[in-house]
């Protein structure tokens, strides 16, 4: 007799019965806590747009408050550079340095007011001792120099000065009455007082506000960052990059600070006029400890979690105290569910273990039993199943039919020992299970005919889904292979017998017969690979190292194919008996690696090549300066170099057009080339309309032939200018210089000495060279 254990609830069931107001209770604390959650989050996000707003009000009052001040010191710079101009400073040095040092001590916001000639020589300044001092490589000077323009305010970027303090300057270009640039006038900015500015708008202890360059030099910050020197803030991916590289007028900003390294509620503020013409933004930036902003929302959400967690503690306490009430009930029907389990469980195993259906053909009434198992097996829950052989074989699978009827026919006339067959069988629920069935004939007439069979059979769905699985994964392993045009391959040892897939036979151009033995297979590498493989092959072999080699062969049918050949020895009992691996056709893959190669080569020559002009470009100058000035100064030999510049160039683009100007340059550049003889002579453009020529081993004398030599040839190139006061066709300026390297010294006095003898051609009025000596002399 089976126990129905159905009939009584399980525990889960008695338990769940009563824990559905529990079920309700935790439901309804999950929301509230959502909604606590929800809240705190809006607290927090509107805690962060107060402190935002006070923080863009502080920001646009110091950014008003900096734009005063930068528009009256450029007022104070166009008037002294006006007075330069104009002689109305004295004539001598001392008195017009008097002059500025009273501006000086006027002028809050400037430690210091200089003004500088054409070669960086300070001619006036409040401080005495720089009055004759060179400052033609300053970058404040330089910036101004290279790109001189009335219109614009020019801000350098923070450096040390000479007392340890932070340098900014806001300089002007000076041109006489006819244009030419002739000097620059240059303020320096009081740290102090910018300081001070900046302070006054800090409202809180852990304020921080800072005046920063755009390249993220750092000009003013209060407070001071005691202990250690101000970081760089342009951090890539940082807010402060974000911010100036899309040129936003105001950012906020939530999360790590580079200058303090801490968290911070962070605003930021570009500070110019377009009134100013500023060559560069100011970026005023005002943040708050982030811990700060945040204080009294914190202590709510303390709050609020300690009254939830309390909350969540009473109800559980009450959840454990209710189970323990129920305990000796719950343990009483446990008692009595497993003594149900244990019978039920009993009766299963003795009823699976056999897992075999028994059936019994009755010839003469055609009629087929199955027993209970039997039934089960196909879906009735009949105790006993009786079928007649006509409507057992309509249950049969279509397919199964004729086979199964041949088969049991077979048997009866005796020409088989048993009956043995798999079919399908419809079951109940009007789907198919797989049977393996087996009988024998137990009875028989005296004419022979047989009277009784009986048999078993089992149900081996299972299996035959596996089987349909494994010729699936067979398949998909095939179709892999293809796809990714990779094949297997063996060798047994003792007998060199080989054994490839289709993929090998596809790769090797072959039809899939017989596969070549070891040494014909080696046949189809190439000369240079085939010792290759062949040592592989060797050391696999010797001690079981494995290969992994890319490796070119040649196909039945000729072509060259790219294969990666794997291999690895299997041992048996210490003996190795067979070589195995796979082999991948790569050629694709690999022509697109070698491709990638010769374009990276291309790209790394087109690196060191001006886009427009087609010569060596900025970097390829720099880096060859470098170099040479290190051989020659190895060598002891003399060093020169050439600075060009195209005369009037702004004038032939204001008349030409910019599509005019680059063709321009590209002729000037094809004359530049087309005149250097030596093979490590080359022309370079140093930037914009000016191009540089470097001559290792040349003496200045030599290199001013090689510059007539280009003048010349300018000449008879006869680019029409059109705007040009000195000549009808494009003309060149040359500055030419020559120094002995030495070690000490750096390659950029060089360039300085060129770019001064540049100037002075320019002075002498354009189409010529001067050289440094000139310069020096005068």
């Amino acid at each position: 007799m089976i126990f129905d254990a159905a009939k009584r609830p399980t525990r889960q069931e008695f338990s769940s019965q009563r824990l559905e107001p529990w079920k309700v209770f935790w439901f309804v604390f999950a929301l509230a806590g959502l909604a606590i959650g929800v809240q705190l989050l809006n607290v927090r996000h509107a805690t962060r747009e107060a402190e935002s707003a006070r923080l863009l009000d502080i920001s646009r009052y110091v950014s008003e408050n900096l734009t005063r001040q930068l528009d009256g010191l450029n007022k104070t710079l166009t008037n002294i550079k006006r007075d330069y101009r104009d002689s109305v400073f004295s004539a001598s040095s001392a008195d017009s340095s008097r002059q500025l040092h009273l501006l000086t001590d006027a002028i809050q916001a400037v430690s210091g007011l200089a003004v500088y000639d054409a070669n960086g020589t300070a001619v006036a300044s409040d401080r005495d001792s720089d009055v004759g001092k060179d400052f033609f490589s300053q970058e404040f000077f330089t910036a101004v120099r290279r790109r001189p323009d009335p219109n614009v305010l020019y801000l350098s970027r923070p450096s040390a000065s000479d007392d340890e303090r932070v340098a900014l300057h806001l300089s002007r270009a000076i041109f006489n009455t006819s244009g030419q640039f002739t000097g620059v006038v240059s303020a320096t900015l009081d740290e102090e007082f910018f300081a001070f500015t900046v302070r006054s708008a800090l409202f809180a202890p852990d304020m921080r506000a800072t005046l920063v360059h755009p390249d993220g030099a750092i000009f003013v910050t209060v407070p001071k960052i005691e202990g250690r020197r101000p970081v760089n803030v342009a951090t890539p991916g940082s807010a402060f990059v974000d911010h100036v590289v899309n040129k936003r007028k105001r950012t906020v900003f939530e999360g790590l600070v580079a200058v303090t390294g801490r968290e911070r509620l962070l605003v930021l503020t570009s500070v110019q006029s377009p009134e100013l013409g500023l060559d560069n933004t100011i970026v005023f930036a005002v943040s708050r400890e982030k811990s700060a902003v945040y204080a009294p929302w914190y202590h709510q959400v303390r709050i609020y979690v300690s009254l939830y967690l309390a909350v969540l503690l009473m109800a559980t306490a009450l959840r454990l105290f209710e189970r323990r009430r129920r305990r000796k009930l719950l343990q009483q029907e446990e008692v009595a569910q497993a003594a149900l389990r244990l019978s039920a469980s009993r009766l299963e195993r003795a009823l699976d273990g056999a897992q075999l259906g028994l059936w019994e053909l009755h010839v003469d009434s055609r009629q087929l039993q199955l027993d209970a198992r039997g039934a089960r097996m196909l879906g009735y829950e009949e105790s006993n199943m009786v079928r007649s052989t006509q409507e057992w074989t309509q249950t049969l699978h279509q397919d199964d039919q004729a086979v199964n009827i041949a088969a049991f026919a077979a048997h009866l006339k005796g020409d088989t020992p048993v009956y043995e067959n798999e079919f399908r069988v419809e079951v109940k629920d009007g789907g198919y299970v797989w049977l393996f069935s087996r009988g024998k004939v137990t009875e028989r007439a005296q004419t022979g005919a047989p009277l009784r069979v009986i048999g078993t059979f089992m149900d081996v769905s299972a299996r035959k889904a596996n089987e349909a699985a494994l010729a699936e994964a067979t398949l998909l392993q095939k179709l892999s292979g293809e796809i990714a045009q990779i094949g297997g391959w063996a060798v047994e040892v003792p007998s060199g017998v080989s054994r490839w897939t289709e993929e090998v036979y596809r790769i090797h151009d072959l039809d899939p017969v017989d596969a070549p033995d070891l040494s014909n297979a080696l046949d189809f590498y190439t000369e240079e690979f085939k010792p290759v493989i062949s040592a592989a092959i060797a050391k696999g072999m010797q001690d079981g190292t494995p290969w992994d080699l890319e490796l070119q062969i040649v196909s039945a049918k000729g072509r060259l194919v790219w294969v990666r050949a794997q291999g690895a020895a299997i041992c048996q009992g210490g003996t190795i008996v067979r070589l195995a691996g796979a082999l991948q056709d790569i050629t694709s893959r690999k022509q697109a690696a070698l491709e990638l190669q010769r374009l990276n080569a291309a790209l790394s020559e087109l690196s060191y090549q001006d886009a427009l002009t087609g010569v060596g470009n900025r970097r390829l100058f720099d880096e060859a300066l470098s170099a040479e000035w290190g051989r020659n100064a190895r060598r002891g030999s003399m060093l020169a170099l050439l600075m060009i510049d195209v005369d009037y160039f702004k004038r032939f683009n204001d008349h030409h057009g910019h599509l005019g100007g680059d063709e321009c340059l590209r002729q000037v550049a094809n004359v530049l080339r087309d005149t250097l003889r030596r093979s490590h002579e080359r022309a370079m453009r140093y930037g914009g309309e000016e191009f540089a020529i470097l001559l290792p081993e040349t003496s200045v004398e030599g290199a001013s032939l090689v510059a007539l030599r280009i003048l010349s040839a300018m000449a008879a190139a006869q680019i029409p200018h059109g705007a040009s006061p000195v000549s009808p066709w494009v003309t060149l300026s040359i500055g030419v210089a020559g120094v002995m390297p030495t070690v000490d010294a750096k390659p950029s006095m060089l360039t300085r000495f060129a770019d001064m003898a540049l100037y002075q051609a320019k002075a002498q009025g354009r189409a010529r060279l001067a050289t440094y000596e000139d310069v020096e002399q005068k």
